[in-house]
């Protein structure tokens, strides 16, 4: 991949596209129920070619921040998390590390107690 053009700064909610126009990378997602890419970081917008063997010739759309960082977290991410607060239909939680890799900045997620049981999540307390 290579990148093409010049980059600008965008933020979170700003519409990088049509999902039929470009692909969602790192910092960037689709949402289904208008098929626009969306930023999800603040950072440099950068359109990244696809491979010519590629079937899917759309450019991915990525944001770069401009400090380094650790970890980020996005939908589907196996994460460790710190409980914070438990309700009667969700839990709030920090991320602290996402897949094997510990997060700089702090992040915090909601669980649904529906989520707990549909995945069976298996939670442990550390005293």
């Amino acid at each position: 991949m290579k990148e093409e053009g010049e980059r600008e700064v965008v933020t979170p909610g700003e519409v990088l596209g049509k999902a039929s126009d470009v692909r969602a990378g790192r910092g960037a997602y689709l949402a289904p129920h208008n098929n626009l890419v969306y930023a999800s970081l603040t950072g440099f917008r950068r359109a990244l070619s696809p491979s010519p063997d590629s079937p899917d010739q759309r450019p991915t759309v990525e944001i770069t921040d401009h400090k380094a960082h650790g970890a980020v977290p996005e939908p589907g991410s196996i994460v460790i998390a710190r409980v914070t607060k438990v309700m009667a239909k969700m839990a709030s939680a920090d991320i602290m590390c996402v897949g094997p890799k510990s997060v700089r900045e702090k992040f915090s997620g909601i669980i649904r107690c529906v989520s707990c049981f549909k995945h069976n999540y298996i939670c442990k307390t550390f005293i």
